[in-house]
């Protein structure tokens, strides 16, 4: 179970790099774009060393598998894992945003309408705990 999360770990924090890279280099001028262009390096040399340590590569190289788990699986957990972290911040950011005004003004309108829709997404909240609480 350990060697599970710390592969979820590895593969999202190389996915995350890989972003987080492609995005400097799209953000920045000259030489700081050389900055991402490292980021995104690094991102798959960590997830290709990682992903060498489970492959039949590695039975040839040592011997032995040295990290023995499903890793196409654990893969697409980190890939699922890190678009729901980004999406889920993402959106929160832009509503802190939006509320907050920074991005835009809100009228009183929109102001009523994410009051309501907050309320609407506490109350299904704690019918779902409470469904959660029956089913025991």
């Amino acid at each position: 179970m350990a060697i599970e999360f710390l592969s979820i770990v590895i593969f999202t924090f190389a996915l995350a790099l890989l972003g987080l890279g492609a995005l400097t280099w799209w953000m920045e001028r000259r030489q700081q774009r050389m900055v991402g262009v490292l980021m995104m390096v690094l991102a798959l040399v960590i997830a290709g060393t990682y992903g060498f340590l489970g492959s039949r590569w590695a039975i040839a190289t040592f011997g032995r598998l040295i990290i023995t788990i499903d890793l196409p699986r654990l893969m697409v957990n980190a890939v699922i894992y890190t678009s729901g972290m980004v999406f889920g911040f993402g959106l929160a950011g832009g509503l802190f945003l939006w509320i907050s005004g920074r991005l835009i003004k809100p009228t009183g309108l929109e102001k009523k309408l994410a009051l309501f829709i907050g309320v609407i997404l506490t109350v299904a909240l704690v019918i779902s705990l409470v469904a959660v609480w029956i089913s025991r």
